[in-house]
């Protein structure tokens, strides 16, 4: 279990990083001191799941992204958050930015990613 606390707490740490939030800010959005989301992110606390729901919602990602994968769990850096890949990154940038935009534009841009990742395929 612990195992399991320390990769959610990495992996809130990765997302609010990406995102440009400090630990501040994030708690702000979430409903959260700022020093919460530090022991959060150290797996100091043993947070409910209604905490994970919450700070997920202030990232703009799903209660399932905060979660290992399978291969994290069973890699030999058990203890260690995971780094962060390209593709993560860009995801969080792009998810910061659409949580600005207004239901027209994200329609505008929902139906260009459609166009965009069919023609990849």
């Amino acid at each position: 279990m612990d195992a399991l606390i320390k990769l959610i707490g990495g992996n809130i740490k990765k997302i609010r990083k990406a995102q440009g939030l400090t630990q501040e800010k994030l708690g702000k959005k979430a409903g959260y001191d700022y020093r919460y989301i530090g022991f959060l992110e150290q797996s100091r606390v043993n947070p409910t799941v209604r905490t994970l729901e919450k700070v997920a919602a202030a990232l703009n990602f799903s209660l399932r992204d905060l979660f290992p994968k399978n291969s994290e769990m069973e890699s030999g850096k058990k203890g260690a958050p995971p780094k962060a890949t390209e593709r993560e990154i860009i995801m969080a940038h792009i998810m910061k930015d659409l949580n600005k935009a207004d239901e027209k534009t994200l329609g505008s841009i929902n139906r260009i990613i459609k166009i965009t990742v069919s023609k990849k395929k």
